[in-house]
Order: structure tokens, then C-alpha cells, then sequence
């Protein structure tokens, strides 16, 4: 699913707090672009969830997954903005994370192993 970075709201509050649909973490992983899955797991081993929102650095995430350019890590950002996951702030390379998406150590189990074998292909 591609969506461009461009399309997606800013918020100046966090969108993920109070109630919100419960995410097929599973099934959103499944269906993930390869990107999209690093960036994922970046933000996963940075612990940048552990926050309620994070400075992108996109040179630091070209280095952790090994990318040349910037256009696939910006579809990732993109994606990953339109599947609720993470969400633009009205700053510039500042995005809000769905901590409850982190938090769930049997979905991040899953993406840790899906990455995994996705790499090994």
C-alpha cells in the first residue's frame, strides 16, 4: 500500500490518545512494503516509541537499513502514516508514534521475525 507523506494530516495533538480502533498489528505487518517493515524496526530498536512522538532523522535511518536514497524511506513514512501507526506533527520531521502499537510485545515478536525472514530471501 502505497500512500504518499504528503496526503497525511498534520496534528498539533497527539492523535493516539483516548480511544482508538484496535490495529491488526499481524495482518498490517503481512501486508507492509520492505521499508516500511525497517522503519518499523527502527523505531522499535531506537525506542522511539517509548516517547510520545520522535525527531525523523533520515540520514540515520538510511544507515540503519542500508538505503542509498531518501524516496523509499519517505514511502515508508507515508505508509506507515496512513495505517495509523505513526502520525505527521505540524513540525517539520517530527511524527507522533501509536505507542500501543510498540507496546504489544507479541506483535513486535512478530514483526522482529517477519523482518527476519523477509531478509533472509
Amino acid at each position: 500500500m502505497k500512500m504518499g507523506l504528503k496526503c497525511c494530516s498534520e496534528f498539533s495533538d497527539n492523535p493516539f490518545m483516548g480511544d482508538m480502533e484496535c490495529l491488526d498489528v499481524s495482518n498490517i505487518i503481512l501486508n507492509l512494503s520492505k521499508s516500511s517493515l525497517e522503519l518499523m524496526y527502527y523505531i522499535l530498536d531506537t525506542k522511539y516509541f517509548l516517547e510520545d512522538k520522535f525527531v525523523f532523522d533520515i540520514n540515520e535511518f538510511k544507515k540503519f537499513a542500508n538505503k542509498k536514497s531518501d524516496t523509499s524511506a519517505i514511502q515508508a513514512l507515508g505508509e506507515l502514516c496512513s495505517l495509523n501507526i505513526i502520525a505527521k506533527t505540524k513540525i517539520s520531521r517530527v511524527y507522533w508514534v501509536n505507542r500501543s502499537v510498540f507496546l504489544n510485545k507479541k506483535e513486535m515478536e512478530f514483526l522482529k521475525n517477519f523482518l527476519s525472514s523477509k531478509n533472509k530471501k
